[in-house]
């Protein structure tokens, strides 16, 4: 040992912080004592400080004796004079951080206070269990300022700009909290989220408790382990002003879209509603989607399969691949093949009696024969670590989750779990866009994988991703097991089912990247006419057989082969005979809709929005009644429709994915100070100022072609209803003509053959005829006189179940306001019952009620019954229930 002694502990291990202590009886080092030797040499009296920040190895005197001894700054300075005094006389003066502290009991030791300032309770309650007594670890529950609601607050002046924030209400008490913490403190660190809103959080609460930015202590982990703790706090540094910037940068361009562009909608389409940024985009991606699915013709097409016979009564399936020498495609692949100017190679079977025609010449065919028989090995490698957009995407697919509640689950396990022993945090930060893996991470999956799985399945160097993603910043670690050791069942019993279901996502996921690649024998034959090979009808036989699981042990995606099935063995010129031929009919399919999973991946592959936002994107999209999410699928509101069409018509920038993508690349170089946040807000308040003087927003009206006014004989426009907030066809001549016609779910305009009053369906204010007619929540009959009478009947979507409630209503199917099905009782609001899974078709055998189906992969799947509540086993996918269409007091006619 050095003979100026050590900050480290006699028998103990050095924790970060700062103690004064007293040499003359013991001195503390974060509260542990050093023995007196070990301090041997050093003057009589002095403070010790134990630092991260302290370039000296072995300790360093923090303050000066009052009678003169010298002492050792924490950046460096002069070494203390060895010039005895009398310790329990003379007051040691200490200078800790941005205040001065007097300690006048020299003959006792003194502890220094810390506080440490974090986002959560949960994540609080963790941290502070591995820092010890002298630190007091306080939440500031999120942001504790923001952009006032009433104001602008963006300031600009001179090509700068600047925000003006304000503590919202429900932050006061918080902020007084944390103000009173930090002025009793010596020392503050800011332990908020490795991101820019967590670099943001800290700046804001060094801003009011007035610590400058260069004194406040920095503190950033992306694990919240006693190991990942200690070591940040061993490393403090300095608030990071850019990562500031360029989320204030990001707010600042945020409000300024909103507040300058919403009243433009809140005048010419409906009051209430406002445009983003970022979401505006992802709402035109899904209403262009739709107007994709609206125009798509679907156009006919036929496959034919035939069965051949082998020798030792082998059966080959094969399908139709050529004919004549040209590919047989679908028209899909055609259209592709058109516009590379190679259309003439392939042909489609487009009707019945093209297929019929190659059936017949199969049949026709007295030999076949195998030729070109290949076998290929291949092999697959895993998928990388998750990532947040990833992470949400499989959630999605396999556990059923929202983005929003993935990222809820993931927050949980990352800021700490107690597993009796200890509470600690199961998984890295969930906010990341890098698929990087700490070095000692990669090692202690290798050894697990050695260990459980054998050296089959282990990789002789770690496996290593990369991205070529837009934007990617690959700053921070991927998202992983914080101890790979850890196993699912393991901790099963500490969590809640959501918690175990993410969690042994995440783990299994994150072993499967450090396993061997799965192998694949391909396997293909061709069959022929065995005189004519190369005309007529061509058959192709393929199978695909797994050799070898690699990671498939551990972790399939939806993407990875299973293998395709066995072929029996065939060699060229082996001859074959015909068992069967069949030709079957399909339809080409339009765009499918977007999944959370499928939006979230084409926002990061434009390089739109960032880790932190898909989830609050889609939120905001759903609770603005934009888009409704049905079977896990996006549709868009038509209030949703007429904000792109407006936005699309009049600020067609906002919308547009290139410079929407473009300003977030400007953010990112905010963010690695390579520009400035003033100048680029100020610049872009600008743009978007000069795009409101210069064009003259309108109500959106779209011509629609070939409808003419029933009033009037003058063209038809497609005008959206601020009030009803539906689409409606309105003449062209409005306001000089009133004329309109109603349109379908669809967008059609209904003919006025079909706006005949329905006789059968009597108003129930006036007693007359009523009109079906299409509304935001299905399908009503309203008053042929409207508006003069109001009168509806709603039309009830029954399952043919009473309603276990109340026993006198039936159970319809309803659509929320968010646009989620429901079943609910049709005596509300007299009875309130409600089920929000579709029910099974099977009624429960002891009652008769409707039963509610088993959870998703359940092992043993039960149903249980919403009157009685009674279990009982069903099949994994039982059938559900399905509506029938029921207009309440309908008279029965003559007709019928």
């Amino acid at each position: 040992m050095d003979d100026r002694g050590s900050t480290t502990p006699v028998g103990g291990r050095r924790r970060p912080g700062v103690v004064v202590g007293c040499c003359r009886t013991a001195a503390l080092v974060a509260g542990s004592p050093v023995e007196q030797d070990a301090i041997a040499g050093w003057p009589a009296c002095r403070p010790v400080r134990a630092c991260s920040r302290c370039p000296v190895e072995l300790g360093a005197v923090f303050g000066q004796c009052e009678t003169g001894s010298r002492w050792h700054p924490a950046r460096g300075g002069r070494q203390p004079s060895r010039r005895p005094h009398d310790p329990a006389a003379v007051p040691v003066s200490v200078r800790i951080g941005t205040r001065s502290r007097t300690i006048r009991d020299c003959g006792r030791y003194a502890v220094a206070k810390n506080v440490v300032i974090v986002e959560s309770p949960s994540k609080a309650k963790t941290i502070e269990k591995y820092l010890g007594d002298d630190y007091k670890v306080v939440a500031s529950y999120g942001h504790v300022r923001d952009l006032p609601r009433s104001d602008f607050a963006v300031d600009v002046n001179g090509g700068d700009a600047s925000l003006r924030y304000e503590v919202p209400k429900s932050a006061e008490k918080v902020v007084g909290t944390l103000k009173r913490e930090i002025d009793k403190a010596d020392n503050v660190f800011l332990a908020t989220d490795l991101d820019r809103e967590g670099e943001a959080i800290a700046w804001h609460v060094a801003e009011l408790a007035e610590v400058s930015t260069d004194a406040a202590n920095r503190v950033v982990f992306s694990e919240i382990t006693r190991d990942a703790i200690l070591a940040a706090f061993e490393q403090p540094r300095e608030i990071d002003e850019a990562l500031v910037d360029a989320q204030q940068a990001r707010r600042a361009v945020d409000r300024i879209v909103g507040y300058r562009l919403s009243p433009t909608l809140w005048r010419n389409v409906a009051s209430g509603i406002s445009a983003g940024r970022v979401q505006s985009v992802a709402l035109r991606l899904i209403c262009d989607r739709e107007d994709e699915i609206r125009a798509f013709v679907p156009e006919e097409y036929w496959t034919l399969e035939a069965d051949f016979d082998a020798d030792g009564g082998n059966r080959v399936t094969a399908k139709l691949h050529t004919l004549d020498g040209r590919r047989v495609v679908d028209p899909k692949t055609r259209d592709e093949r058109e516009d590379k100017g190679t259309s003439d190679r392939v042909v489609v079977l487009g009707d019945q009696a093209s297929a019929r025609e190659v059936e017949a010449r199969t049949r026709a065919i007295p030999s076949w024969t195998v030729t070109g028989t290949t076998r290929r090995e291949t092999r697959r490698n895993p998928q990388p670590p998750f990532i947040t957009s990833t992470l949400q995407g499989e959630a999605s697919s396999k556990l059923g989750f929202t983005a929003q509640k993935t990222m809820r689950v993931a927050q949980q396990l990352y800021e700490g779990i107690n597993l009796g022993d200890e509470t600690v945090g199961l998984i890295t930060y969930m906010r990341t866009d890098s698929v990087n893996l700490a070095a000692s991470a990669l090692g202690e999956i290798g050894e697990l994988v050695r260990r459980e799985y054998g050296e089959r399945y282990a990789l002789d160097q770690p496996r290593r991703f990369t991205r070529n993603a837009k934007g990617a910043q690959e700053a921070h670690e991927a998202i992983r097991p914080t101890g790979i050791d850890r196993r699912p069942r393991e901790v099963a019993g500490r969590l809640d089912r959501d918690q175990l279901a993410l969690y042994d996502l995440i783990w299994k996921r994150t072993v499967a990247t450090q396993m061997a690649p799965a192998v694949f024998d391909n396997l293909r034959a061709d069959v022929v006419d065995a005189e004519q090979p190369d005309r007529g009808p061509a058959y192709r036989a393929t199978g695909q057989v797994l050799k070898f699981d690699g990671f498939l042990k551990v972790y399939r995606d939806e993407d990875d082969p299973t293998g395709g099935g066995q072929l029996p063995e065939l060699a060229d010129d082996q001859g074959l005979e015909l068992a069967e031929v069949r030709s079957e009919q399909h339809e080409t399919q339009p765009p499918p809709r977007y999944t959370e999973r499928r939006l979230i991946e084409v926002l990061e592959e434009e390089g739109i929005g960032r880790p932190s936002t898909y989830a609050q994107i889609i939120q905001v999209l759903v609770q603005r009644e934009y888009v409704r999410l049905e079977s896990r699928r996006f549709f868009p509101t038509p209030l949703g429709e007429v904000v792109t069409a407006y936005l699309k018509q009049h600020f067609s920038e906002v919308v547009d994915v290139s410079f929407t993508a473009r300003m977030e690349a400007e953010l990112d170089e905010v963010a690695q100070g390579r520009r400035h946040m003033g100048p680029m807000v100020s610049e872009f308040l600008g743009e978007v100022d000069d795009w409101i003087a210069e064009r003259k927003p309108e109500r959106p009206r779209i011509p629609i072609d070939g409808v003419e006014c029933p009033t009037c004989g003058a063209g038809m426009e497609k005008v959206f209803s601020g009030k009803s907030r539906q689409w409606f066809a309105s003449c062209s001549r409005w306001p000089e003509c009133d004329g309109t016609l109603p349109l379908d779910q669809y967008g059609n305009v209904t003919s006025v053959e079909e706006l005949q009053p329905d006789e059968s369906v009597p108003c129930p204010e006036c007693g007359k005829g009523t009109i079906r007619r299409e509304g935001r929540f299905g399908p009503f009959y309203g008053c042929q006189d409207y508006p003069k009478c109001r009168g509806i009947v709603n039309v009830e979507q029954r399952i043919g179940f009473s309603c276990p409630k109340c026993e006198q209503g039936q159970l319809v199917q309803r659509m929320s306001r968010y646009g989620k099905p429901f079943y609910g009782c049709n005596r509300y609001p007299d009875c309130d019952f409600a089920l929000w899974t579709v029910p099974l078709a099977q009624p429960c055998p002891h009652c008769g009620g409707p039963m509610k189906p088993p959870r998703r992969n359940a092992k043993n799947p039960t149903a249980q019954c919403a009157k009685c509540d009674e279990k009982v086993p069903v099949d994994p996918e039982p059938e559900r229930v399905t509506t029938e269409e029921y207009v309440p007091g309908r008279r029965e006619t003559a007709a019928s």
